[in-house]
């Protein structure tokens, strides 16, 4: 499945279903591009999830941390992990991401298989990500072409294959050894509960005050804590979050560009006409007008 636009909720978990009940995984060749801004935002979810870069150079964050990914490597990502990935230094970058319930690894939750190999660790005190090299992101590259063809006994295939890649990251002790420390885990989940403000009131008029008090930190404290785990200030990520919403509107509604700027938290039509502009290049008019004519 190609997936450029996701949807995700105010707390930022993505509500897309992955699989389905029976087969809980999902494959989604995600095509990244510099020139209509389709990133990936961030987001997180229940499933872990492995990323293998098929074409591009891509820049991940993953809570605080921010790295590049080079062709044939690979990532893992685990359960709850807030990240977000864009074409770093190339225009156009496509990653295969497979959403995989971890009970699919480990059967039911009573199992000694999910509660000796599994659940300890996607707890939030493990570590968030591990990046994955060589034969091991090679796996994950062979799981998706798995799940593209279909073929004979391929759900087996793939349990199988996901078994050996998760035995590996568990013996090469990629997340075994190191425990998050409590203070680390506190920062995530206040950086959650900072965007998931932003995102609930974002159609409001908002001050720093109310942000940074909403967490329990000072003016200070809060823009540069929102700027390390963010990796900008909390009105660049409120003013690009309005604009995305509204570049969602532009290309699923009717509605008209004086109803989006007001619905999106804007001031003036002038003043998001002119941010739009500067945000995507196009005015809004011009990139409606582009994304239904290549529909």
């Amino acid at each position: 499945m190609v997936l450029t636009h996701i949807k995700i909720a105010k707390d930022l978990q993505e509500l897309t279903l992955h699989g389905t009940k029976e087969f809980p995984v999902a494959l989604y060749e995600t095509s990244l591009r510099l020139d209509s801004l389709d990133f990936l935002p961030l987001h997180w979810h229940n499933e872990i999830q492995f990323v293998y870069v098929k074409s591009g150079r891509v820049e991940y964050r993953v809570g605080a941390d921010v790295f590049v990914l080079e062709v044939g490597e690979g990532l893992f990502i685990n359960a709850s992990g807030l990240h977000e990935a864009k074409p770093f230094q190339v225009e156009h970058a496509t990653i295969l991401c497979i959403n995989v319930d971890p009970l699919l690894l480990g059967g039911h939750k009573d199992s000694i298989f999910a509660t000796k190999y599994v659940l300890p660790y996607i707890t939030n005190d493990r570590l968030p990500y591990v990046k994955l090299s060589g034969q091991l992101a090679q796996k994950v590259d062979i799981v998706a072409k798995l799940l593209q063809e279909q073929a004979v006994f391929y759900e087996l295939q793939v349990w199988r294959e996901l078994l050996v890649i998760w035995e590996t990251i568990l013996s090469q002790s990629m997340l075994t050894e190191e425990i998050l420390d409590p203070a680390i885990i506190v920062q995530h989940e206040r950086a959650k509960d900072m965007l998931d403000y932003l995102h609930t009131h974002y159609q409001e008029k908002i001050f720093l005050e109310n942000v940074a008090a909403h967490v329990f930190l000072s003016r200070a404290e809060c823009s540069r804590f929102f700027k390390k785990m963010v990796g900008m200030t909390p009105f660049t990520y409120l003013l690009h979050y309005r604009l995305r919403k509204s570049m969602e509107l532009l290309r699923d509604s009717e509605q008209s560009i004086t109803t989006i700027a007001t619905s999106t938290g804007f001031s003036t039509v002038s003043y998001y006409i002119e941010k739009f502009k500067n945000y995507t290049g196009y005015s809004p008019h011009v990139y409606r007008k582009q994304f239904f004519d290549k529909g």
